[in-house]
């Protein structure tokens, strides 16, 4: 590169001014040499990078997208970033991979007749981002179902996000339990069909009172999973003691002792639960309750029960 430029010095200016009036002409030189050099096509394509690269901090209102010719070229251009890595980072790696491969003076290499049963090489890919395992989308999801009752097609997507290392909290189990009690179901069963311990969201529903919900949980799990016999006795024990708590109104009385006795009736029934080992409790239960039907067909259920042992 050749200076056509005369330099604009002047004796009347400062010298600072005129090193400033100097540096300009300088680097208006630089980058139209640089923009000539673009235009030719068979230059170098880590040239071309550093150019377009130089041109841009010099002048970043120039439009220089028709001197690019692919993608890595208009991204310099727009300095936008380029797979997690800026600029700068990315021009430095080129220049050292370019000191290691310099051209030097070698003989001409032999050309061979490509055989391609001999060029199979085992290449395994591994993924460095699952999108399908996304922890963000499951808490999106995951909040919706604590407030909404989940779409089937939303149930099984988050049901598939869901890792095992992923935490629920006790007060998201329990508006889980309440909106989506069939979701929970299945993250227990997902959980220990795969050998996690699930002894924390057991012990979760131990403290939650016994609603509907619950106790359609449980009763669901009991065809999924085997359930522990403490948890069982711990949990009914729960359910008969949540009736005590509410007999001041005789009508959700009446409702929770109903809804009680049907499900303990129901374990009974599928033979997933003993009653002999709370035997006493649920005898109580039944005696205190005799008012009421359903508390009646219990304890007949749970005599029979015993007797067959």
């Amino acid at each position: 590169m050749q200076a056509n430029t005369k330099v604009p010095v002047d004796i009347h200016k400062t010298l600072e001014d005129n090193f400033k009036a100097i540096k300009e002409v300088g680097v208006n030189e630089i980058c139209n040499f640089m923009l000539s050099r673009l235009r030719d096509q068979d230059l170098p394509q880590h040239i071309r990078l550093q150019y377009l690269y130089n041109v841009h901090q010099i002048n970043q209102k120039m439009s220089l997208t028709e001197l690019c010719n692919n993608q890595l070229e208009l991204n310099i251009v727009n300095n936008i970033k380029y797979y997690g890595q800026d600029l700068d980072q990315l021009l430095n790696q080129m220049d050292a991979s370019l000191i290691a491969s310099c051209e030097y003076l070698r003989p001409v290499p032999q050309i061979l007749t490509p055989q391609w049963e001999d060029i199979s090489p085992q290449i395994t890919f591994q993924p460095i981002w699952d999108y399908n395992v996304n922890p963000f989308l499951f808490r999106f999801f995951l909040t919706q179902a604590q407030s909404t009752k989940l779409h089937p097609q939303d149930q099984q997507m988050i049901l598939k996000l869901f890792k095992p290392e992923y935490k629920i909290d006790e007060e998201q189990f329990n508006n889980l339990v309440e909106h989506n009690p069939q979701f929970v179901s299945d993250i227990i069963t997902k959980l220990h069909q795969s050998g996690m311990n699930v002894h924390e969201y057991l012990n979760y529903l131990i403290h939650i009172k016994a609603t509907i919900q619950t106790l359609e949980l449980v009763n669901q799990l009991t065809k999924n999973i085997t359930l522990p016999d403490q948890f069982l006795n711990m949990f009914i024990t729960s359910c008969i003691e949540t009736c005590e708590e509410v007999k001041q109104n005789q009508q959700q009385l009446t409702r929770q002792v109903r809804l009680v006795s049907v499900f303990i009736k129901t374990l009974i029934k599928q033979k997933t639960f003993n009653p002999k080992k709370i035997y006493v409790e649920l005898q109580g239960f039944c005696l205190e309750f005799s008012s009421i039907q359903e508390a009646t067909q219990l304890f007949k259920a749970i005599k029979n029960a015993v007797q067959e042992q």
